[in-house]
């Protein structure tokens, strides 16, 4: 990793910490600590257990949705090694602005293991497009059954809402778009280029042949999801059960609280609007947005005296516990990699 790349990593982790801190202080400087651990004190663990097991199904569906994908490009790949993708794009993407850092990191790790880069973006193409279908799939179901609830909320908080959200919509129509019309994203692309060729024309040739690029890997990925539409629909099955568990981390909860009264099927409902809302805006691991929507979401399912802590732990456990742990894993394993890696020679 070169002096550019190290520095690229110690700003984006530098604000992903001042986010981090600035948002719980935001969110839990009016909070008594006494009234607050009173009421973490009373969770059920084994509750919030389950709650890790829902982590845990997320990491394998999507490790089994890339082995998918780098399978049907002519690159298999043994399903620890793509456990080992999905636990890399997971960290990188909660501490880049946007997740830009996940896929990336992702495709270095498979080029490591010996696969080509094309061959790796298109398995993460297909990947990420299967996820973002299921999560527009249910976010659009969540807002359907919420949507009196929704619409009641301030201006300003519906409109974040709804710009995260038709930001997810546009990249998904904009890929369903091209597999049922080939002709759709060049003739976008062609659009694109007329302002680009006036604002920016010392880059637009570089913009322009960047762009001719990315077409042709995408159109590799449209042949097989036309090619192969029975394992597409498996991964988009895959899909929505990984979402489905991580979504249901609030319900475990609540539960872990002794509460009653919610169904799991409501709270997945909600948690995919808040989700859908907050994933594709510019923050690392949209640290402010989540925590902040957790608590305008909620108000109506958990008691305000438990609510602060049920958001700490609904994100400690979807969140920052495995950013943590994944944190960790990933560190050990690039200081066990540089230690076996061998030494330059000295030329004399």
């Amino acid at each position: 990793m070169n002096q550019v790349q190290w520095k690229k990593g110690l700003l984006c982790g530098g604000l992903f910490v001042l986010l981090l801190g600035l948002t719980f202080y935001l969110l839990l400087a009016k909070q008594d600590p006494a009234h607050l651990w009173a009421a973490l004190k009373q969770v059920k663990l084994p509750l919030l257990g389950v709650g890790a097991c829902a982590m845990v199904v997320f990491f394998l569906c999507e490790a089994k949705n890339i082995q998918r994908g780098l399978s049907l490009f002519g690159s298999p790949a043994p399903y620890r090694s793509c456990l080992l993708y999905a636990v890399t794009g997971f960290f990188f993407s909660s501490v880049t602005p946007s997740a830009s850092g996940g896929q990336p990191m992702q495709l270095y790790a498979m080029y490591r293991d010996g696969h080509s880069p094309a061959h790796g973006a298109l398995a993460l193409l297909l990947e990420f497009f299967s996820f973002q279908l299921a999560a527009v799939t249910l976010g659009v179901g969540g807002f359907l059954l919420h949507k009196s609830q929704l619409l009641a909320m301030p201006r300003g908080v519906l409109l974040c809402f709804l710009v995260g959200a038709v930001l997810n919509l546009v990249v998904v129509f904009l890929l369903a778009g091209a597999v049922i019309s080939p002709r759709l994203l060049p003739a976008l692309g062609r659009g694109l280029m007329v302002p680009a060729r006036r604002f920016f024309p010392r880059r637009a040739s570089a913009l322009e042949a960047w762009g001719k690029s990315q077409w042709q890997d995408m159109r590799q990925c449209i042949q097989c999801c036309k090619d192969h539409k029975k394992q597409l629909g498996t991964m988009f099955l895959t899909s929505l059960v990984q979402l489905l568990a991580y979504h249901s981390i609030p319900f475990w909860v609540f539960l872990a609280f002794g509460l009653s009264g919610q169904t799991l099927w409501s709270m997945i409902a909600l948690q995919a609007v808040l989700f859908l809302s907050v994933s594709s805006l510019p923050l690392p691991g949209a640290v402010g947005l989540s925590e902040g929507g957790f608590l305008l979401l909620y108000q109506t399912v958990f008691p305000a005296a438990v609510l602060p802590g049920a958001m700490l732990l609904s994100r400690s456990v979807s969140f920052y516990l495995f950013l943590l742990l994944t944190g960790v894993f990933l560190a050990f394993r690039f200081l066990r990699l540089a230690w076996q890696a061998p030494l330059p020679s000295k030329t004399m």
